[in-house]
């Protein structure tokens, strides 16, 4: 486990923390990991590779609902801690809920990936099916979790009552990119019941990378009718500012397709 300071060992509580995680993750012969490659699965990803070797297979479904650059990031993750890891395809929009953008759009997009999920981990003989959720994302709507329990999936960190301040404390401690911002589907863009199409949510997509490729890496471009409403952090907006972005960005939202920007900045 990389350590901090000069003497690169781990914190005591940190070390005591994985071992906990370890121990709790052995209870599992196998699983299947729901593996986005995002902060909560990445560590879920790490610690299961100690706790079960060859035994943890990692899931990752791509589809157009997903941010770009997503799926690379976390195939190099799994390749990194050696994890067997199957890349599949999701397509959303074969779900009615999800092309209408419906408040039950996370609920039967879960249910889908949950099925290929229990499609693969039967053909391996894999009883369990991890997912990283957190306790912090209890404080959220999330309709996803109600598939995941109805499913049987197992949330270890929420049975270790784990949340997001300790596990970027042992992200940190692993050299994961413990600071990374959640990456949520892009269909959240959107407000409920505005129908989704290909090409909406690769216009979102793009323009985020646009921001992205400048070092903004919390980054949302919220929708509203044609106009595209931008979130940066309170911090990133004076280089924002500082850089002259706001023009060549309007520039770049015009050529595709949308009409207008508001920047959402604290206090204004």
């Amino acid at each position: 486990m990389r350590g901090r300071g000069k003497d690169c060992r781990p914190s005591f509580a940190a070390e005591r923390l994985r071992q906990k995680i370890v121990r709790e993750l052995q209870r599992w012969p196998q699983a299947v990991l729901l593996y986005s490659g995002g902060l909560d699965s990445a560590l879920l990803l790490a610690l299961g590779r100690e706790a079960l070797g060859e035994g943890l297979m990692a899931l990752t479904l791509i589809g157009p609902h997903a941010a770009p650059g997503e799926a690379a990031a976390a195939w190099r993750l799994a390749r990194r801690f050696k994890v067997k890891h199957l890349v599949g395809g999701l397509d959303p929009f074969l779900l009615a809920d999800f092309r209408e953008n419906t408040p039950q759009r996370c609920y039967v997009c879960k249910q889908a990936i949950l099925a290929q999920a229990r499609q693969a981990a039967a053909a391996r003989g894999i009883e369990a099916i991890w997912d990283g959720t957190n306790v912090d994302d209890l404080q959220e709507d999330r309709p996803g979790l109600k598939a995941l329990k109805e499913a049987g999936a197992v949330s270890p960190w929420l049975g270790l009552g784990l949340g997001k301040k300790e596990i970027r404390l042992l992200s940190r401690e692993l050299g994961l990119p413990a600071d990374k911002p959640p990456q949520s589907c892009l269909a959240t863009r959107f407000p409920y019941n505005t129908p989704l199409s290909l090409e909406a949510l690769a216009r979102v997509g793009r323009a985020e990378a646009w921001l992205k490729g400048r070092d903004f890496a919390h980054v949302r471009l919220r929708v509203v009718r044609e106009a595209a409403h931008l979130e940066l952090r309170p911090e990133d907006w004076p280089r924002f500012f500082a850089l002259g972005l706001r023009r060549p960005f309007l520039g770049f939202l015009n050529s595709l397709g949308f009409r207008g920007l508001e920047l959402k900045v604290p206090g204004s």
